[in-house]
C-alpha cells in the first residue's frame, strides 16, 4: 500500500545502510498507542495533533467515506477516533495540520476543490459541514503541503506550487474566507516548493523551501507579513543539510529546524540558524542508527529539542529523539516497530511530561496511529510550539 504523500522520495543514493540499521536505539521513555485507524474512520495521519483540554484533534490523509481524508478527535487517554468531517474532494482532498481559533479549527487539503489544486477549509470542533474559505487558483499557489498560521483575523500560509513562476507561493487569506493575496512567489533563485508551514515573529514570516537557493537543496527566508520579496537566510548545500521540509522554532534570536536529507551521511540534520541570517550550524547528525530523514517541526521545551524522524532506527520506522538546544548526539526516546506505529512524519506537542502524535503507517491496520510518550523524567513542561502541518506531495 501506498500510504502518506510524505514518504521519502529522496534522488539521493543515501548512507543508512552504512550507518549500521541493525543496531539497536535506547528506548527510555514508554509508549503508548493511543488509537489506530482503519480507513474507515481515517488512513494514514500525517500531521500533528492540536490539544484542548482531555482531548487530542487531527486529521488523516486518506481514509474516511471517500479515501479523501478525515479530521478526527481522540481522548487523550485513548479510545476510538470521532470522524468530525471528512473530505469528498469537492470539499477538499488530503488535509494538512490544523489550528484552532475559538471553536473553530482551521486547515488547508492539497487537493480537491473547485479547481482541483486544494483548498483552505474550517469546521467546528465539535464536527459537523466543512466550509470552504476559498479554493485555490493558480496564480495563489498550487498544493498548500503545510497548514496555517493566523493574525489577528488573516490566515497565512505557503503553496508547493503556483505563483508567476510556478514554483510555490506564500499567500494570506481572511479568516472569514474570501479570495487568497500572494504575498510572493518563489522562482528558484529565491527558492522553491515550499512544502513547510510559517511561524510568524513581530511583523516578519519565516519559513523554508524544499529546493532552490543557489545548491538547489533549499533555503530559509524572511518575508514581510505584508509580502514583497523574499529574504534568503541560509542557504543549504548537502553538507550542512539538504531539502527541509518541517517549518521552523524560534527562541530568541534562533531558529531550529531539520533537513530530511544532507549531512554526514545524508539522512538529515537538526540545524540552528540566526534570524537575521547566516550560515546553517549542524546540531545534530542523524545516520540510521539514531533516527533517518526527519520531516517534522522540533518542539522546543526549556533547553530540549524533541522532534521525529520518519525512519531508521533498530526496526527502519522511525524514532522520537530528544536533543540539547546547543547540540550533540541526538537520545533516543522510543522506536517504532510497525506494531506500535511506523514513519511518523509530524511534529510533537508536549503537555506536562507526555509527548503526543501520529504516525503515517503501522498500528494494527497499518493504517498508522496516534500515540503518546512518556518523558524519562516527569517535570512541569511548557508547549512552546504546535506543528503545523505538514503535508506533502502528490507529483
Amino acid at each position: 500500500m501506498q500510504f502518506g504523500n510524505r514518504m521519502r522520495q529522496g534522488s539521493r543514493v543515501c548512507a543508512v545502510v552504512a550507518a549500521g540499521l541493525s543496531a539497536s536505539a535506547a528506548s527510555a521513555a514508554g509508549l503508548t498507542t493511543l488509537a489506530t485507524f482503519d480507513n474507515t474512520n481515517g488512513a494514514n495521519p500525517e500531521a500533528g495533533l492540536i490539544l484542548l483540554g482531555g482531548t487530542l484533534y487531527g486529521t488523516t490523509y486518506y481514509g474516511g467515506p471517500n479515501n479523501d481524508g478525515t479530521v478526527f478527535s481522540v481522548p487523550v487517554t485513548g479510545g476510538e477516533p470521532a470522524t468530525l468531517a471528512s473530505f469528498n474532494y469537492a470539499n477538499g482532498a488530503y488535509p494538512s495540520g490544523l489550528i484552532l481559533s475559538g471553536n473553530t479549527l482551521y486547515g488547508t487539503t492539497q487537493q480537491g476543490g473547485a479547481n482541483t489544486i486544494g483548498t483552505v477549509f474550517s469546521v467546528p470542533i465539535i464536527g459537523g459541514t466543512l466550509t470552504t474559505l476559498t479554493p485555490l487558483i493558480y496564480n495563489n499557489g498550487v498544493n498548500p503541503y503545510a497548514g496555517l498560521i493566523f493574525s489577528g483575523s488573516t490566515l497565512y500560509g505557503t503553496a508547493g506550487g503556483g505563483g508567476d513562476s510556478y514554483y510555490g507561493t506564500v499567500f494570506s487569506v481572511p479568516i472569514t474566507g474570501g479570495m487568497p493575496t500572494t504575498l510572493t512567489s518563489f522562482n528558484v533563485a529565491n527558492g522553491s516548493s515550499p512544502f513547510a508551514g510559517l511561524i510568524l515573529s513581530g511583523s516578519t514570516l519565516y519559513g523554508t523551501t524544499r529546493d532552490g537557493g543557489a545548491c538547489d537543496d533549499g533555503i530559509v527566508f524572511s518575508l514581510p507579513v505584508a509580502g514583497g520579496s523574499p529574504t534568503t537566510l541560509a542557504t543549504f548545500n548537502g553538507t550542512n543539510g539538504a531539502n527541509p521540509y518541517a517549518e521552523l522554532v524560534l527562541s530568541g534570536s534562533t531558529l531550529y529546524g531539520t533537513t530530511e536529507l544532507g549531512g554526514a551521511y545524508d539522512s538529515g540534520i537538526v540545524y540552528s540558524v540566526p534570524i537575521t541570517g547566516g550560515a546553517p550550524t549542524t546540531l545534530a547528525t542523524f545516520n540510521g542508527t539514531n533516527g533517518a530523514y526527519p520531516q517534522a517541526v522540533l518542539t522546543l521545551s526549556g533547553s530540549t529539542l524533541y522532534g521525529t524522524t520518519s525512519y531508521g532506527g533498530p526496526n527502519n520506522d522511525g524514532t522520537i529523539f530528544s536533543l540539547p538546544i546547543t547540540g550533540g548526539a541526538p537520545t533516543t526516546l522510543a522506536s517504532f516497530d510497525g506494531t506500535n506505529g511506523g514513519n511518523p512524519s509530524s511534529g510533537l506537542i508536549l503537555s506536562g511530561s507526555t509527548l503526543y502524535g501520529t504516525t503515517a503507517g503501522g498500528g494494527a491496520n497499518n493504517y498508522g496511529t496516534v500515540f503518546s510518550v512518556v518523558l524519562p523524567e516527569p517535570g512541569s513542561l511548557m508547549l512552546l510550539c504546535l506543528p503545523a502541518l505538514l503535508l506533502r506531495r502528490a507529483r
